[in-house]
């Protein structure tokens, strides 16, 4: 995991449903989730879910991940912001009281 990721999770109890699926997980993402130009919905929906396991992957970085891991990462990733991203805080946070072994 990045230093600068680490610096900017805030490891605080979410009271609220995430805004987001990254950190910090309690202010709206400023990035635009459109089409881009020339985009099929296919295209966008597969973009949309690639970055949602990447989000996952980006909490448990470092972390050997074995193929049922990974499928159940792929799994959570369809769920929505609120759940993504409330997974991806538990895993900073968990990751923050282990010594981030």
């Amino acid at each position: 995991m990045s230093n600068t990721i680490r610096q900017t999770v805030v490891l605080a109890p979410l009271h609220r449903e995430p805004r987001r699926i990254r950190p910090p997980f309690n202010v709206e993402s400023h990035e635009p989730d459109d089409h881009r130009p020339g985009e099929t919905n296919d295209e966008w929906r597969a973009r949309n879910r690639a970055d949602q396991v990447a989000a996952l992957l980006e909490a448990l970085d470092g972390i050997e991940l074995g193929a049922h891991d990974r499928r159940i990462v792929e799994w959570l990733a369809g769920w929505d912001t609120s759940v993504i991203g409330t997974v991806a805080s538990l895993f900073y946070r968990a990751r923050a009281v282990d010594g981030d072994r």
